[in-house]
């Protein structure tokens, strides 16, 4: 089987190759017969473009046959169009976001084409530079933004988490790492769908296999061209003539952020706990005044539970009508003077006073811990900065949370249908009490531990499918995923193992033995 995988990937090659050398024979011989002569650089072309008085001092085909934008073309342009092949098979809205793709595609050769003709822009000019493709690359995370109802969401999730991977071109020193983060960040999304339509819908799992493929040639393309950035020509024209060329029309300036396309805008602030509590006051306030405030006070009061007899006073024996049966006879209970001591007493009102109100989300650093509680359906993310913090994940539904750099640990509490994405921890990753959760660690975990869980989802990198130590506990429907045949990326794949849930035991030798309960049949 291996031999027959050498030998496909070989093919490949070959085609790649040949492909390449005739685009180059083609380009080398139309200049040649417009021109008398081959253009050899970049330069050369600029110059004979600006001397043709065209439009923005950069002709159309000037720059094309620089080796960068060939190898940009030839690499990445096939796994583009078998993207967009599979993605039309699926249609609907995720057909269409692929065509935005595809358009972000073409705006970036143009951008490379441009970039080895022209000066690096200022800091002030590069927004105005890179407009169309932040253009392309929002108009992309728009779809998933707008269609949350989709049965295909989570395709259209894999594709705005891993669509930014094109912002490499503002990235520096070292673009490729970001290139394969923006990677990671889709495939937490594309494992549900290969987990959803493994076994009905082969051209999922194609898809997800050509989307994928975009960004390792991605990576590798920009390794070998442009390993410490984008590169400029530092003898070619003005950055204005760049601006000018790139730009078919006036487009509106987006500020990149330094290192990648800019995230959806956040959740509104939620209200401090001085603001929360000057409601409050105002509601109390109006109270009396408002008749539908009045019945809100009294329904609240009966939603207490077994609060709601805090303020009732002890009964003693003596007032019971079951222990005196004078009591029973004349069906009177004589007052007594604890009762009016009771309602006399200041806490009394307050006690009854109080009514449980649902705690506020928050995400919140507090010292080295990272507290996150009382979300619900939000995107959330979190930068750790230093190995010693730890992250708290409670009482969060439906929330995903993506946790950027090496902290220590991250415990998930009480949680339901939540995701947590995170690159590398010193300590364990610990489950506990939840529903439905799924866990994908990016680069390296020592020890995942799961306690009291009903279905939990584990997926571990290449890196770490061999060293992770997993414990659980009183736990039920565990998945453990992990890549493997990962030496030949067009047949990269995870797959998927449950975690044995019901063991047998028996005495022998009077010591018990317990082995795994197998199903067969």
């Amino acid at each position: 089987m291996t031999t027959s995988i050498d030998l496909q990937n070989l093919l490949k090659r070959i085609e790649r190759a040949t492909t390449r050398l005739e685009d180059i024979a083609a380009r080398k011989s139309e200049q040649k017969g417009s021109n008398g002569s081959i253009n050899s650089t970049a330069t050369s072309s600029l110059l004979s473009a600006g001397n043709s008085g065209s439009s923005g001092g950069i002709s159309s085909d000037a720059g094309a046959d620089s080796k960068p934008v060939i190898e940009y073309s030839s690499m990445i342009k096939p796994l583009i169009e078998k993207y967009v092949e599979c993605s039309n098979k699926i249609g609907g809205v995720v057909g269409e976001q692929a065509q935005a793709v595809e358009s972000l595609f073409k705006a970036q050769l143009e951008f490379i084409r441009i970039a080895g003709l022209t000066k690096k822009p200022s800091a002030e000019q590069l927004p105005e530079a890179v407009s169309v493709q932040q253009d392309a690359i929002q108009k992309t995370m728009a779809f998933r933004d707008s269609n949350r109802a989709s049965e295909f969401f989570d395709n259209l999730s894999t594709v705005a988490e891993g669509v930014s991977a094109f912002g490499w071109v503002v990235v520096e020193p070292t673009p490729v790492p970001y290139i394969n983060d923006m990677k990671d960040s889709a495939q937490f999304y594309s494992n549900r769908v290969l987990k959803k339509w493994r076994e009905s819908d082969q051209n999922q799992v194609e898809w997800v296999k050509a989307f994928l493929g975009i960004f390792r040639e991605l990576a590798a393309y920009v390794k070998e061209f442009h390993r410490t950035g984008l590169t400029w020509n530092s003898q070619g024209e003005d950055a204005s003539t760049a601006i000018a060329a790139l730009k078919g029309k006036p487009a509106k300036t987006i500020p990149v952020g330094g290192t990648s396309a800019p995230p959806p805008p956040p959740p509104p602030p939620l209200p401090s706990g001085e603001a929360l509590a000057e409601i409050s006051a105002g509601q109390d306030s109006n109270t009396s005044a408002n008749p539908s405030a009045s019945r809100g006070a009294l329904f609240a009061q009966i939603n207490q539970g077994n609060a709601v007899t805090s303020g009732l006073r002890h009964v003693s024996k003596s007032e019971k009508t079951h222990k005196n049966p004078d009591l029973r006879a004349s069906s009177v209970v004589k007052a007594s003077s604890s009762c009016d001591e009771a309602s006399d007493k200041p806490g009394s009102q307050a006690k009854t006073g109080n009514t449980p109100q649902q705690r506020p989300p928050r995400m919140e650093l507090q010292g080295t811990k990272w507290v996150v509680e009382n979300y619900s359906t939000e995107h959330l993310k979190i930068d750790a900065m230093e190995t010693k913090q730890t992250v708290y994940m409670y009482n969060c539904k439906g929330t995903t949370l993506e946790v950027n750099g090496k902290l220590n640990s991250i415990a998930i509490d009480g949680c339901q249908k939540c995701g947590v994405v995170f690159d590398s921890l010193v300590a364990q990753c610990e489950i506990v009490n939840c529903k439905s959760v799924q866990v994908q660690a990016r680069e390296t975990v020592p020890s995942v531990q799961i306690d009291r869980t009903d279905g939990a989802h584990v997926f571990l990198s290449e890196s770490a499918r061999d060293s992770t130590l997993i414990t659980t506990a009183k736990a039920s429907e565990v998945n453990i995923s992990y890549p493997f045949e990962t030496q030949d990326i067009e047949e990269d794949n995870f797959i998927e193992q449950p975690v044995p849930e019901q063991l047998q035991t028996i005495v022998k030798n009077g010591k018990l033995v317990t082995t795994i309960l197998e199903h067969t049949g």
